[in-house]
């Protein structure tokens, strides 16, 4: 009445039953990539490995019940597999990237989205600040304004967003978020703004405010972050809405500086910028 089902694992692994135990015999304990194909020779994912041996006869080994059903899936649809073997752990890890990028296989999550990769803008002077987000760096710009590229629409948007407000409030003396600019109210960050300087021009090349924004956007210090406290409480005390708004904005870029500033700092080098397609690669320990 029912066809014989197949056990999706058994005492004879359903990889060893569909590949073959010799394919097996065959893997070298080195660092490398493996990859997984289906029926149709798509490559449904594609991992890397310190021993090849080691992890893929992990998949080989497997007992039902023991793993995820995403493993389990990637399993029952695999077909074959072949694998490439690397000079290091480092060198698997950025060819593993690669291909991800290139390939999109459905079971890997890492790395396959398109994610969302901003410049930033920031240029001082005697009149004020201008800020720009961008994609790409504009044709014909003085790349010396330019900072980037940063990785992430929601942190690089809310920290530059903090950025700004914080300023704001510090240039004009006010402690009372409700007065921001309708613009600097939003959860997100502006693409482009103009903040003037409320001080005099005469002074505004050598403001302290000045040396600590590029400071900190270059991830050599975070310095800015106190002379915000200090300017914005201005000696007096803040209501408990103030102080948790002051607190938020202040932790805020501590973590943006700790997560992406500093760590852009230690692999662009002597550069000032990282391009798009280099930085995935470079931020691969």
């Amino acid at each position: 009445m029912y066809g014989i089902i197949e056990p999706l694992f058994s005492d004879t692994s359903i990889l060893t039953m569909r590949i073959g135990a010799e394919k097996f015999n065959t893997i070298p304990q080195l660092p490398g990539i493996y990859r997984f194909y289906g029926t149709n020779g798509e490559m449904l994912y594609v991992g890397k490995a310190k021993n090849l041996r080691r992890r893929i006869f992990s998949y080989k080994r497997v007992k039902s019940g023991s793993v995820s059903r995403k493993v389990s899936k990637l399993i029952a649809n695999t077909t074959s597999f072949d694998f490439l073997v690397t000079n290091s752990e480092r060198e698997a890890l950025l060819l593993e990237n690669l291909q991800i990028r290139q390939n999109r296989p459905p079971y890997n999550h890492a790395n396959k989205e398109t994610e969302t990769y901003y410049f930033v803008y920031l240029k001082t002077d005697a009149s004020g600040l201008k800020f720009r987000l961008a994609m790409r760096i504009h044709d014909n710009a003085d790349t010396s304004y330019w900072h980037g590229c940063f990785k992430g629409h929601l942190q690089v948007r809310k920290s530059f967003g903090c950025l700004l407000r914080l300023i704001w409030m510090a240039e004009h003396g006010i402690q009372n978020p409700m007065l921001l600019p309708v613009l600097l109210n939003r959860n997100l960050t502006p693409m482009n703004y103009y903040l003037p300087w409320k001080f005099s021009s005469e002074n505004a090349s050598q403001h302290d405010l000045v040396n600590l924004i590029n400071t900190w956007v270059k991830g050599e210090n975070c310095e800015i972050l106190d002379w915000f406290v200090v300017q914005i409480e201005g000696g007096e005390k803040l209501t408990p809405f103030q102080s948790l708004f002051l607190e938020y904005h202040i932790e805020t870029l501590k973590l943006f500086f700790e997560k992406k500033l500093v760590k852009h700092k230690e692999i662009r080098g002597n550069r000032t910028i990282i391009l798009q397609d280099e930085l995935d690669d470079l931020l691969i320990a």
